[in-house]
């Protein structure tokens, strides 16, 4: 074969595998958006009944709530942050408290799929958690962090109703395995003014 010929074929195999890594990306992407459609739809199960719907039959995992972070569309929190459950939406931490109780609930996600919202979190910001009863619970961001993985005292329960949203860091990286975290942390709050009126 001759050097041009060799070029060619690297070439081409180069393209392939390109397209290959963008296809699975995209592929990732589009099971993600699509498993936040049926969740939605256990979701609105769960809220006319009180009891947990699986999103599809085999799974091992419910929506426990329905998240708005800012002005941004809502998510749907499943219960147990494993990395199966991960793939498919945000998820609480199940040894942490549940909305409304009082203590920590914390409820980690994907920083390039749902919680790429986190990227704009910001100081003073609302966040709504909405709990299997159909209550919602408002908090207010209080502080954003990075911190390394092993520090973990962010995940304690304090002794007050507060909210704890985490991701991996930095957002933009295009390799796994980060041993950043972002952070985000919201104390509860009275239902805002501009509610009472709505």
């Amino acid at each position: 074969m001759k050097r041009r010929q060799w070029v060619q074929l690297a070439a081409l195999m180069l393209m392939f595998v390109g397209a290959a890594v963008m296809a699975k990306g995209g592929y990732m992407q589009a099971k993600a958006m699509f498993a936040q459609y049926l969740i939605e739809e256990a979701w609105d199960k769960t809220i006319k009944d009180g009891a947990a719907h699986k999103p599809w039959f085999w799974a091992d995992t419910h929506p426990i709530g329905k998240l708005w972070v800012g002005d941004n569309q809502p998510l749907y929190v499943l219960a147990g942050a494993s990395g199966r459950n991960l793939a498919f939406g945000p998820a609480q931490v199940l040894s942490s408290a549940a909305a409304g109780k009082g203590g920590n609930t914390v409820i980690a996600g994907h920083r390039d799929t749902h919680f790429a919202v986190l990227a704009h979190a910001k100081k003073g910001q609302e966040i709504r958690l909405q709990s299997m009863t159909g209550d919602i619970y408002y908090y207010r961001i209080r502080s954003t962090m990075i911190v390394h993985q092993s520090q973990t005292q962010w995940l304690q329960d304090q002794g007050a109703p507060m909210l704890t949203l985490l991701t991996c860091y930095p957002f933009n990286a295009l390799n796994g395995g980060a041993e950043l975290r972002f952070v985000v942390q919201a104390d509860e709050i009275a239902m805002p003014l501009w509610q009472h009126s709505a």
